[in-house]
């Protein structure tokens, strides 16, 4: 009683009983959702390249979109039969190179590729790469190697690599130089199409003459451009024509007879050597080619 009366004095109500929660109903358990296997990763289909020696037999895989001018180079050359009795002409403790037709490390197909930067591949055991000129890039032409052990100082070097070895490690570490190629195949995959891409490089010359000028040329007069019309062909073979002269027929004729001379490579589409035609004003001051304009 005085407690009520102390509630009441205060304004306030007691606290209602304690009341037990009512019991829950059980959860149900919760249904695992079923897990779909998962596919396997679809294998990818490459180019396969089997090189047969006289050792025995080396297979590569080509990797067109790290390389697809190298790679459409080295397919159209075997399947020319361009490899065919060619030798390895070095053999060394870190790779294997060949395809080259003079034997000597100096010969190519004709032409050259420019060179090409890689996403993936590096100077690894197994790796194939297109050999060069040492100061020129885009001077690879027939010739490749193959890694016997990894090179990682290669990439600093700017080599394009275009494959890796799949089979024939045996084969390869028992080479030695003057070993032949015999044949190189091909097997394209159902799913293969080479990637379209349109010319890359125009047809330029290596080994430049510099024109034999008469020997009175001070007391001549004549103008300093002649205006020139290079046909190259596939082969690497040029006809010159002067479209406009300097005024001098001798001179005129020294000027064609130095570009006829001058080592030109052809140009190339979707990596394959092609015909152009350019024109261009030849420099008798600077000895040099001045492409665009009229002069």
């Amino acid at each position: 009683m005085p407690l009520l009366l102390l509630f009441a004095l205060l304004g306030q109500t007691p606290p209602p009983p304690a009341q037990t929660p009512p019991p829950q109903p059980p959860k149900k358990a919760e249904k695992k959702k079923e897990e779909k296997p998962k596919k396997p990763a679809k294998k990818r289909e490459l180019p396969v390249a089997t090189i047969e020696t006289t050792k025995g037999t080396i297979q590569l895989e080509l990797e067109p979109t790290e390389a697809p001018i190298a790679v459409a180079n080295f397919i159209t050359l075997a399947k020319k039969g361009f490899y065919e009795g060619l030798t390895f002409h070095r053999v060394e403790p870190e790779l294997v190179q060949g395809g080259d037709p003079k034997g000597d490390g100096s010969g190519g197909p004709g032409y050259t590729i420019p060179f090409e930067y890689n996403r993936g591949l590096k100077n690894l055991k197994g790796v194939v790469g297109m050999a060069r000129q040492a100061n020129d890039k885009d001077s690879a032409g027939s010739q490749f190697y193959i890694l016997k052990k990894d090179v990682p100082g290669f990439d600093a070097n700017g080599y394009t690599l275009f494959g890796h070895l799949s089979s024939g490690q045996d084969v390869l570490d028992r080479i030695i130089v003057g070993d032949k190629i015999t044949k190189i195949s091909i097997q394209l995959p159902a799913s293969f199409a080479p990637r379209p891409f349109g010319p890359s490089r125009h047809a330029e010359p290596d080994g430049l003459f510099p024109p034999i000028l008469p020997e009175d040329l001070a007391s001549r007069t004549y103008q300093r451009y002649v205006r020139v019309r290079a046909e190259v062909s596939a082969q690497g073979t040029a006809r010159i024509t002067v479209l406009k002269g300097c005024g001098d027929d001798d001179i005129d004729d020294a000027v064609v007879a130095a570009l006829k001379l001058w080592k030109w490579q052809p140009a190339l589409n979707t990596g394959l050597p092609v015909a152009e035609v350019q024109e261009f004003n030849y420099d008798l001051v600077t000895n040099s080619r001045q492409y665009g304009g009229k002069k």
